[in-house]
């Protein structure tokens, strides 16, 4: 063989050789992930042959049932837009998200022993179902949420603190996923983004929100109690910048306990500037800061600066929520959620249970702790400033009559437009059962547009 035919054979050879290493690839070690890619429609496509799952709330409403149509089951979804943010879509030409991505192995009834009876099934001619999903959404609380919030871009989230179960999430503006095919193009292009779940991916300045955690750190090391006296002129200078208190208040003498239920942001960067970059951060890590979301929905990691980048302006800044520190609602859900069960964060959670379609229980959702950051005694004083913020502070929008709300207000200055409104609030103060985080962008202040929606969502959760 002379020299140029050689080249040529060794060339096709070497394709040769690259192709069966690609289709090996692709075959053996890609497969799982691009079957479960839910860019993958050809996949999606494949396993509407199966009856998939229904979903259904923690009160029997269904949230996604089957329609067929010749060889195909087509999802269809009862309640709209009112659960899309997080329920999520299956589609044909659109793939999957939300919980029908996330949970798509045991829906298509792929999974463990169901996906063994799937095939046996197949194989005497039975049609292959998967398993139900019972979700922990309380959809008496899911609509009084949709309604509170109505047409303003932000979002609510409420738990059990005890157990981490989301009772109610919601966030605007949604989108209907029965409409995907007809709206898919408007959904994408628009600038609100209506595919975006606020409540966990969006990120936001905390502003006064995060006091909590700046007071947990001032109690737990004692930098602070309830009684330590301050004297407020209405501004503070720290490293060359100046903190003034919302509206340009004027506050005087005052004690911690003032301070937290007027929303003082003087007194707070005078305690963040004794406290040090190193403690907040410390203490911003222990509350979940720059932690992935311990649950399979994913989500947003909520930021605090690193210590050594932060100098003594900055440090005032970020003591009252300002600065670089951004949160998701579920995030500071899970902060009020500590003070109210105890110093614990419990792991959130969505899906209570996976049924057979005969309804036998294949996996259940066990409440466990993830975080403890606080002990119990801080976790008791920072409830009683909480409540004094409802009774007679920033939140007394959020009182209810015959139960003890406790509370705290946020108003997040930012670059462009009105500031966003916060709210974190759980009930009965004495015995919670309901925690609630709400967010509207560009709103206000967060006790005259945040608190009200709490307050709703709130009563609802109580059965007022």
């Amino acid at each position: 063989m002379d020299r140029p035919l050689r080249r040529l054979f060794l060339f096709f050879a070497l394709l040769f050789v690259a192709l069966i290493l690609q289709l090996t690839y692709v075959q053996v070690w890609a497969a799982p992930d691009l079957k479960t890619n839910p860019a993958n429609t050809r996949a999606v496509a494949e396993q509407m042959k199966l009856e998939r799952g229904v979903i259904v709330s923690a009160d029997g409403v269904e949230l996604a049932v089957n329609r067929q149509e010749g060889e195909f089951f087509l999802r269809e979804y009862p309640q709209g837009d009112l659960v899309s943010p997080w329920l999520g879509y299956n589609h044909q030409r659109y793939g999957r998200a939300g919980v029908e991505r996330v949970y798509n192995e045991e829906l298509s009834g792929q999974s463990g022993l169901l996906g063994i009876t799937g095939y046996w099934n197949e194989l005497l001619g039975k049609t292959r179902r998967g398993a139900d999903l019972k979700l922990s959404i309380n959809m008496g609380m899911q609509r009084v949420a949709v309604e509170a919030l109505g047409q303003r871009k932000g979002a609510v989230v409420a738990l059990d603190p005890r157990t981490g179960a989301v009772l109610a999430m919601t966030t605007y503006p949604r989108y209907d996923p029965n409409r995907l095919a007809e709206l898919w193009s408007d959904i994408n292009s628009n600038d609100d983004k209506p595919l975006l779940n606020r409540a966990i991916q969006g990120l936001y300045p905390p502003g006064s929100v995060f006091k909590t955690v700046v007071a947990a750190a001032g109690l737990e090391t004692q930098a602070v109690v309830p009684e330590t006296t301050f004297v407020d002129t209405g501004s503070v200078a720290a490293g060359g910048f100046v903190v003034n208190n919302y509206g340009g208040n004027v506050y005087g003498e005052h004690d911690f306990t003032r301070a937290f239920a007027s929303s003082i942001n003087t007194t707070f960067a005078k305690l963040g500037v004794s406290l040090g970059a190193d403690t907040l951060a410390t203490y911003a890590s222990e509350f979940g800061f720059g932690k992935d979301l311990p649950w399979p929905l994913g989500g947003s990691k909520s930021s605090f600066p690193d210590a050594g980048d932060l100098d003594k302006a900055h440090v005032a800044q970020v003591a009252y929520g300002q600065g670089e520190v951004l949160a998701t609602p579920l995030q500071m859900a899970l902060v009020a959620s500590a003070v109210a069960n105890g110093g614990n964060i419990m792991r959130p959670y969505l899906v209570a249970q996976v049924l057979t379609y005969h309804g036998q229980v294949l996996d259940e959702t066990e409440p466990s702790v993830w975080l403890r950051p606080i002990s119990a005694e801080t976790a008791d004083t920072l409830r009683s400033l909480m409540v004094k913020v409802v009774e007679s502070g920033t939140g007394t929008q959020a009182a209810l009559s015959g139960v003890k709300v406790a509370g705290k207000t946020g108003t997040a200055e930012v670059a462009q437009g009105e500031p966003h409104a916060w709210f974190t609030a759980f009930a009965p103060a004495d015995d919670p059962r309901v925690v609630v985080a709400v967010l509207v962008e560009n709103a206000g202040t967060g006790g005259s547009v945040a608190a009200p929606i709490a307050r709703k969502v709130i009563a609802a959760g109580l059965g007022l």
